[in-house]
């Protein structure tokens, strides 16, 4: 039971059972703590009883508290897009992911089409530009700066911007023509 097998790390606390679910285990730790040292020592303790797992980190703004998922090694939100995309038969051209935060990040910077809001923390976009571009992924990365529709590109205004950015011909759509320069 890997909740047993962390319940002696003071940095951990468990998050509510309603947060909880089979494949995955969820804990708060207080920001200030070492994210690397915990890493380290949940990393170990896994790798010794046998199990493969992915950590996934973010942090819940309004709160101020860091956020961690255990997860089993295949786990992730790109591999579950990546199902969904085929059993819908759709593909990187027609479909845009958008996220904020540190458990966004495999998909921000996959080939997937990706929108970093407005209002993801300075360091998750910088992140996000980094290793976009390590991957050769920076042409599938937007991050959303506010003035579409008279928005500040802040939560699902950013995703409206950035989907348009993507698919232009939804701008009538959603109903604001854009002022195009005239040559």
């Amino acid at each position: 039971d890997l909740e047993r097998l962390l319940a002696d790390l003071p940095e951990l606390r468990l998050q509510e059972a309603d947060k909880q679910n089979r494949f995955k285990l969820s804990y708060y730790v207080e920001l200030h703590h070492d994210q690397d040292q915990v890493e380290s020592v949940i990393l170990e303790r896994m790798q010794r009883a046998g199990i493969k797992t992915r950590l996934i980190w973010s942090i819940d703004d309004p709160d101020g508290i860091g956020l961690l998922d255990i997860l089993p090694e295949s786990a992730s939100k790109f591999h579950a897009i990546e199902a969904l995309m085929e059993q819908q038969g759709y593909t990187f051209r027609n479909t845009v992911f958008c996220g904020d935060s540190g458990n966004d990040l495999e998909v921000m910077v996959s080939p997937l089409q990706a929108v970093v809001v407005a209002n993801a923390e300075p360091e998750i976009k910088e992140q996000a530009r980094e290793q976009a571009a390590e991957l050769g992924n920076s042409d599938q990365l937007f991050v959303a700066r506010g003035g579409f529709m008279g928005m500040n590109g802040n939560y699902s205004a950013g995703m409206l911007e950035g989907i348009a950015h993507y698919c232009p011909e939804t701008v009538d759509w959603m109903g604001f023509r854009m002022k195009r320069a005239s040559a």
